[in-house]
């Protein structure tokens, strides 16, 4: 279950990353930055996988630290 909050910080994440660039899921395809903030607002599986995916590699910083 993804959180408001997540969903926000995920967001403004996406709209840092430069117009060009594209994010490969898997066997889901590749995704430009308006496809993927696009997912996240709509709430779709998709959607909710790119914030789970984000989130995860955020916390994995704070794993890092003693």
């Amino acid at each position: 279950m993804v959180s408001t909050d997540e969903k926000k910080l995920v967001l403004a994440r996406l709209a840092t990353m430069p117009l060009d660039m594209e994010l490969s899921l898997g066997n889901a395809g590749s995704f430009d930055k308006e496809k993927l903030i696009k997912e996240v607002n709509a709430g779709s599986d998709m959607g909710d996988l790119v914030v789970e995916v984000y989130m995860n590699y955020l916390r994995s910083f704070s794993k890092r630290v003693p």
